[in-house]
C-alpha cells in the first residue's frame, strides 16, 4: 500500500480533452516527511485505492492556496474546488479542476510523430490556469522536512497534515464531514493582494480568513 501510496503522490497528472488524456508531469513534489503523514492519514481514514489520486491533487491544492489560513479556511478552498467538480461549468474530477488551463505540449515529445496521446507531456501555460500556484513558473514542493537533516519544518508538516485530512473528510472519509462554509463559491481571491476584473460579475458569498468568496 505504501508504494501504491509514493507512486500517487508523484503521479503525473492527467486532463480530459475530447476522447484523449493529457500528460502533466508537474505534480508537486513532497519531501519524506509530507510522504510520512500521507501514509498515516490515508491508513487511520481508510481511504479506498481509487480515492488516492484525487485526494492528493484536492491536498496540494488545499496546501499552495491556504496553507497559512485557519482549518475554517482550508475548508473553503477545499469547498469552491468541490463546487467546481460538481458544477457543469468545471471539469468533474478534482484532478482535472486543480490542474485545469491551457498548455503546450513539451518540445521532446512534440518532434516525435510517432507517439501516442498518452505518451505526450504537455505543460501549463504560465500565469494561465485557474490556481495560480500551478502555472506560476516555480517548482511545487511541499517542504515538510530539511532534506539535508531530516528535521521536521513544524508549520508546513502541520498545515500540509491538516490539508491531507481536509481533502479526506471532503471526498467523504475520515471521522468528519466539511459542510460548505462559502454557500456555493466557485470562485475567490486573496482580498489582501488584488480585486481581480471579475468580481464586479459575482456574486459575494462570504469573507473567510484572507480570501473574499463568490459565485
Amino acid at each position: 500500500m505504501k508504494k501504491l501510496l509514493l507512486a500517487t503522490a508523484v503521479l503525473i497528472a492527467t486532463q480530459a480533452q475530447g476522447a484523449e488524456k493529457l500528460s502533466f508531469p508537474h505534480a508537486a513534489e513532497l519531501t519524506d516527511q509530507a510522504k510520512t503523514i500521507v501514509f498515516q492519514e490515508v491508513n487511520e481514514a481508510r481511504i479506498p485505492n481509487s480515492k488516492h489520486r484525487e485526494m492528493i491533487c484536492l491536498a496540494e491544492n488545499i496546501y499552495f492556496e491556504a496553507r497559512a489560513e485557519s482549518i475554517e479556511g482550508k475548508a473553503a478552498v477545499a469547498n469552491v474546488t468541490r463546487n467546481r467538480v460538481e458544477s457543469d461549468r468545471f471539469p468533474n474530477t478534482y484532478c482535472e479542476v486543480v490542474y485545469q488551463g491551457p498548455v503546450r505540449e513539451s518540445w521532446k515529445t512534440k518532434q516525435n510523430p510517432d507517439l501516442k496521446a498518452s505518451e505526450r507531456v504537455y505543460y501549463p501555460r504560465k500565469h494561465r490556469c485557474q490556481f495560480s500556484w500551478y502555472c506560476d513558473g516555480q517548482k511545487d514542493i511541499i517542504w515538510a522536512n530539511y532534506t539535508r537533516t531530516g528535521q521536521e519544518i513544524k508549520l508546513n508538516a502541520d498545515a500540509w497534515g491538516s490539508s491531507v485530512e481536509i481533502a479526506i473528510w471532503t471526498l467523504g472519509h475520515g471521522s468528519y464531514r466539511i459542510n460548505d462554509n462559502t454557500l456555493g463559491a466557485l470562485w475567490y481571491y486573496a482580498h489582501n493582494l488584488v480585486y481581480p476584473n471579475w468580481a464586479d460579475e459575482k456574486e459575494l458569498t462570504e469573507v473567510i480568513g484572507n480570501h473574499t468568496f463568490m459565485k
